[in-house]
């Protein structure tokens, strides 16, 4: 699968190169950010705008998610959710699709047809019930839309990472629900939002479900910024090191040059683990 980097802002002309981006809608009110990223788009890079639910606790302003897109050229769309929430990322997905389909701005439905981006759904649960549920509501939401607007019925569904705490983990999700639907409908791709804490489990997913598209992270970089700075490689054959956490000031502070290089190394070995190469 492909591999996304979130890396600082100030280390985007580093790490910020390639064919595949995951942006976060919040980020892109710095220059530096927003310009660096239309520049990978204006060279031929696929760009995934995400709705930042994960940093702020729910989606972006669907009208502002939409000019965004339009603004950095994205050729797909996270639509707005509610972390841990099924019925409110039902109500949120609801009225984002509303406000660009069927809302009264003509603006908003002649930019959402001319743009025409793929949309990602996020499913969100209290438990896996309500995951389920969610999920197939925001398939139907998307299905619907698709056939009274007559716009495109490819589609996304995005994996959050938080999910692996549950029994089985991502992996009974992607068992039981997802690939089970991708056989009835091959009309849409996963996108795996997140590294989990349970980081070596991203190899065994790649290698039994290869037809998920993507995932992304930052924690390649946060595990560099850490007091003693941890190369995962050095716990490649152990369980996973206590993840620090996100700082405050990630995306705004600098990697020390003694941190770039811890940093890519981890940065090689989450593109490994997600393309199923051997790293033992």
């Amino acid at each position: 699968m492909k591999a996304a980097l979130i890396p600082p802002i100030p280390d985007l002309e580093r790490y910020g190169h390639g064919d595949f981006h995951l942006l976060l809608s919040h980020l892109l009110r710095d220059n530096r950010y927003f310009h660096h990223y239309r520049k990978q788009r204006n060279q031929g890079a696929y760009l995934v705008l995400d709705n930042s639910a994960h940093e702020q606790g729910q989606g972006n302003d669907p009208e502002v998610l939409l000019f965004n897109a339009l603004a950095i050229g994205a050729q797909e769309i996270v639509v707005p959710d509610v972390l841990d929430d099924g019925p409110a990322t039902v109500e949120a997905t609801t009225t984002a699709l509303e406000t660009w389909f069927e809302g009264t701005s003509t603006v908003n439905r002649r930019l959402i047809h001319d743009l025409s981006p793929a949309l990602m759904y996020v499913p969100q649960g209290r438990n896996e019930i309500e995951w389920w549920e969610c999920l197939k509501e925001l398939m139907r939401l998307h299905h619907y839309m698709a056939r009274i607007y007559k716009y495109r019925p490819q589609t996304v569904i995005g994996l959050s990472k938080d999910y692996e705490t549950w029994d089985g983990g991502l992996m009974h999700l992607l068992d039981e629900y997802l690939y089970p639907m991708r056989i009835k409908d091959r009309q849409f791709q996963v996108h795996l939002l997140g590294w989990g804490r349970k980081s070596w489990n991203l190899a065994d997913i790649a290698r039994k479900h290869s037809w998920i598209r993507s995932t992304d992270s930052a924690k390649p970089f946060v595990f560099a910024r850490g007091r003693a700075g941890i190369n995962l490689w050095n716990f490649i054959e152990e369980l996973p090191p206590k993840y620090p956490g996100r700082p405050k000031d990630y995306f705004e502070k600098a990697l020390t040059p003694r941190q770039r290089l811890i940093a890519e190394a981890n940065v090689d070995l989450f593109r490994k683990l997600a393309s199923n190469q051997t790293v033992i």
